[in-house]
């Protein structure tokens, strides 16, 4: 009987091949998204404070 190349068998039962699931996708967003617009949000209200202009997401508030 010829498998597809994308499962294994372990212990008698077919496991499909590994891929990344949609809370992994959420978490990776989570893990890289969110520094990076915190430390945005706070350099946009640093330049704000310090030249009185706004450049970004504060001037909406």
């Amino acid at each position: 009987m010829k498998r597809a190349p994308s499962q294994t068998i372990f212990f008698g039962h077919d496991v499909p091949k590994d891929h990344l699931t949609l809370a992994g996708y959420l978490w990776l967003g989570v893990y890289l998204g969110l520094p990076v617009v915190i430390l945005g949000n706070l350099l946009d209200l640093l330049m704000q404070k310090w030249f009185g202009w706004c450049i970004g997401f504060w001037c909406i508030l």
